[in-house]
């Protein structure tokens, strides 16, 4: 059975105590900030040493955004971002690796030397291997690990259109999972689904960097250049992709002229009608697309907004969302929330959950009209209930308690 972590529920463990961390990522550190990039900076703050390997590098991911520095970049071998953290760019992968078995081992193999003579450099010994990544099942047990675990934070093989390659990758996350000592997911219902193929599984919920987001929360100071002025803003931040629903931003923008919509955020998708969308949105003057803003940005982007959506298209994968990353953030902002998604055990001071787009246009004038200094700060309290170092915390303890 899956079992939910939280921070009334857990005690704070001994387990991650002066460990050495290896993080295989799914992604590369630049970019949106994650989860996978949250976690291995705080397992760091808390005395761990932690080794962040980027995702593998492939032919077509350089099709897709060329870059040979990016190719190049393993040539560097493992850089310092910070005290105990470090970044580790693998080698480009042989193309064909996907069709051909004798390909797949052989990038692999490649794999595992590279990456036991970056943690040999570094001194590192009997690591916690920390997989983000559902196609590295190859590394398991290869690199000298003390414990292996799986971080499970979305459900990848609805994130393709593409039935074979919903299969495969549903198949490579099944044999991740069969390897692994603990599975981690980021909702009650992803834990409900790897519990058919584990039997240690546990949630644990998003978090944010409250530090961060406190220090500006109900200040007006270092507003954006960028930001509109002179009308009330409802705002989203986030990575911008076929989940979002564009047709509720467009209703809303025509619904409510006496506001400015903001999306902060890259747009990540490969969808040409997607595209044509944003550009229909963009000829709207009170739709604002800004881009993509530094970690450090964002929260004087969210203390801009007078309300923050999570407007995301009802459907098969936004039903695996419990709290998304973006949430947190912005209760950290002291702001209300109005989603199309939950979470669901707040109330309406918190977020406003809706059903259709006129219960979303409602809540939007609600949370316009009555907000106070005390639902900000109850707001606050939440988010700092679900910083990040609680989140440690929390797997700390699930650790600690399987160690005994």
């Amino acid at each position: 059975m899956a079992s939910s972590s939280s921070p009334q529920s857990q005690k704070p463990g001994t387990f991650l105590k002066n460990k050495d961390i290896v993080i295989i990522s799914i992604s590369d550190w630049e970019g949106p900030k994650r989860i996978r990039q949250f976690l291995s900076e705080e397992l760091a703050r808390q005395g761990n040493r932690v080794l962040f390997v980027e995702s593998q590098y492939t032919l077509s991911k350089f099709l897709q955004k060329p870059s040979f520095s990016r190719a190049l970049r393993f040539l560097k071998g493992p850089r310092r971002l910070s005290d105990n953290l470090y970044l580790l760019a693998t080698f480009p992968f042989i193309p064909g690796g996907e069709f051909s078995a004798g390909i797949s081992r052989t990038n692999w193999n490649l794999e595992r030397s590279f990456l036991r003579q970056a943690m040999k450099r570094l001194g590192f010994r009997d690591p916690l291997l920390w997989i983000f990544a559902y196609n590295a099942s190859p590394l398991i047990g290869k690199l000298g690990e003390s414990l292996s675990l799986y971080f499970c934070n979305d459900a990848f093989s609805l994130l393709v259109d593409a039935k074979p390659l919903q299969q495969r990758i549903a198949s490579l996350e099944q044999e991740v999972m069969s390897k692994v000592d603990i599975v981690f997911t980021v909702s009650d219902k992803l834990s409900e689904e790897k519990s058919r193929f584990h039997k240690s599984v546990h949630t644990i919920y998003h978090g944010v960097d409250y530090p961060l987001f406190e220090r500006v929360a109900g200040s007006k100071a270092g507003r954006p250049v960028d930001m509109p002025s002179g009308k009330p803003v409802i705002g989203y931040s986030g990575v911008i992709r076929y989940m979002l629903d564009l047709d509720l931003i467009r209703f809303l923008a025509e619904q409510k002229p006496d506001c400015d919509f903001v999306l902060v955020g890259p747009v990540s998708e490969s969808r040409s009608e997607f595209y044509a969308q944003i550009e229909n949105l963009k000829r709207r003057s009170n739709v604002h697309f800004l881009g993509p803003k530094r970690p450090e940005e964002l929260p004087s982007y969210i203390n801009s907004f007078d309300a923050c959506l999570l407007p995301y298209v009802k459907g098969e994968v936004s039903t695996y969302y419990a709290a998304p990353l973006k949430f947190y953030e912005y209760l950290a902002a002291g702001k209300c929330v109005v989603s199309t998604v939950g979470p669901k055990e707040y109330d309406r001071d918190v977020v406003i959950n809706c059903t259709s787009p006129q219960e979303v246009l409602a809540a939007i004038t609600d949370v316009l009209s009555k907000d106070s200094a005390e639902l900000v700060r109850k707001r606050k309290e939440i988010a700092k209930r679900n910083s990040w170092s609680q989140r440690v915390r929390q797997i700390d303890a699930v650790l600690a308690a399987g160690s005994k």
